[in-house]
């Protein structure tokens, strides 16, 4: 299985490497992919059996062809977002450091279909405008007319978002 995370991780590198390149492999991509996969993918290769089926799952669902894209939030809050591209409506972020948070996995979902089906969102609390300020597994309701701190701008959306405290 080892061997089939390397072969995935280095074919990554491959793949990218001859996009960055216009399609010719740099020589150095031989001699450094060892040491790239290692830095770059070092925590994803320790992983084993549940937690290894786990992250092959997250990337086949940011893989090509899904209907989930990635974005670099990290400046605003060093989370990583998947956003559903579908109605752009639908989020979740991941902390990169949950260890210096209690927001490791932020939700974001469309409120319709709570609302259409009784959720008087005005009785949630209000999403918090700072970063540390939710509580884990508490609702709240943003409206999308200020700026909302994980995503660091404003969304002109609203959502129903809870975060989850893992570390």
């Amino acid at each position: 299985m080892k061997a089939d995370l390397k072969a995935i991780a280095l074919s990554i590198g491959i793949f990218g490497a001859l996009a960055c390149t216009g399609g010719t492999p740099p020589v150095a991509v031989a001699d450094t992919s060892q040491v790239d996969m290692q830095e770059q993918f070092g925590p994803v290769l320790k992983l084993d059996e549940k937690a290894r089926k786990e992250i092959n799952a997250i990337a086949n669902i940011i893989g090509p062809g899904s209907k989930m894209v990635s974005i670099d939030a990290t400046k605003a809050s060093g989370e990583m977002c998947m956003l559903e591209t579908v109605t752009k409506h639908n989020m979740i972020h991941f902390s990169q450091t949950p260890e210096k948070t209690k927001e490791d996995v932020v939700y974001y979902l469309n409120p319709a279909t709570f609302i259409a089906n009784g959720l008087d969102v005005s009785k949630l609390p209000r999403h918090p405008a700072e970063l540390g300020k939710m509580k884990p597994l508490e609702w709240y309701y943003y409206d999308g007319t200020y700026v909302e701190p994980h995503q660091g701008s404003q969304l002109n959306k609203e959502f129903v978002i809870m975060t989850v405290d893992v570390k």
